[in-house]
């Protein structure tokens, strides 16, 4: 309970407006609360409290609970649900629709959005997905664990839609959010420079991800890649590439050798696939 003053001078009167959270443990003293908007669905981003601030300045209202939030929250999962159910069904228009539900109800829903600008970028309504590009990357939410390999396939959209400013840049902010190191945003940002002829930024991010996990295939396949590229002048020309600069096709070739390169029952069944068709090592 809050109170707030209304009007001024002598005709102020205080009035008591109810604000409700929602309360999530995550450790021995520690606790998660986020707003309940108008919709009885927890939104926003979460703050942090103690036992001691939970038991002093919240009260439990269990019938709220029981009634309104508890079925708004599961409404509104069973609505995400749906959404992805039909985006990877490829029914792009019906998923649409189901996460335009969801952020009807909570309009920050991370989930939603990121749903969202995938679908915007399959079907090529461009401004739409790139509203959604602006929107993520100037989100400040604390995203989760959960929310990495969302990071990824919109990213992988943005690319495949040839979206290549944005998707560079939306990585780059992925890894700003993300506590610990992940190799496949390095590599995927590696891919979106491949795909720029930007040689060095593209080996960079490569060996980036390399450093975290020297056994990624795809990594690997596309350092391989890129060793055949600065060898070969006939496939520069197949691929309609840049020449691969003398330093970073050596480094290439030296990292390549140096992990190991790939094993050579990847390399027979897959490999023509890792230099033929790249696409196929999104991860």
């Amino acid at each position: 309970m809050r109170e707030i003053k209304i009007g001024s001078g002598t005709t102020a009167k205080k009035q008591k407006s109810k604000i409700l959270w929602y309360v999530e443990q995550t450790g021995e003293d520690d606790f998660q609360i986020k707003k309940v908007n108008s919709h009885f669905v927890p939104t926003g981003k979460a703050e942090s409290i103690t036992f001691d601030q939970l038991m002093q300045e919240y009260a439990p209202e269990v019938e709220i609970h029981l009634a309104k939030v508890g079925p708004a929250m599961r409404h509104l999962h069973d609505t995400l649900d749906k959404g992805d159910a039909l985006r990877h069904e490829d029914e792009l228009e019906g998923a649409e629709e189901q996460y335009t539900l969801a952020l009807e109800v909570d309009e920050e829903n991370v989930r939603a959005i990121f749903g969202l600008g995938i679908v915007y970028t399959e079907l090529r309504k461009i401004s739409h997905a790139q509203a959604v590009f602006k929107q993520l990357v100037n989100m400040e939410a604390a995203f989760q664990e959960e929310h990495k390999h969302l990071f990824n396939e919109f990213g992988i959209s943005l690319r495949k839609g040839r979206m290549f400013n944005e998707a560079a840049r939306y990585y780059a902010r992925a890894l700003e959010f993300c506590v610990d190191e992940d190799e496949h945003l390095y590599y995927n940002l590696a891919r979106v420079f491949y795909e720029q002829g930007d040689w060095n930024k593209c080996f960079e991010n490569l060996k980036a991800a390399l450093e975290i996990n020297d056994n990624l295939t795809p990594a690997l396949g596309l350092c391989r890649l890129i060793d055949a590229l600065y060898r070969d002048k006939a496939l520069l020309t197949k691929y309609e590439k840049p020449p691969v600069p003398e330093g970073v096709g050596l480094e290439a070739t030296r990292l390549y050798k140096a992990l190991g390169g790939l094993p050579d029952s990847i390399v027979t069944t897959a490999g023509s696939n890792i230099i033929e068709k790249p696409d196929q090592d999104d991860t």
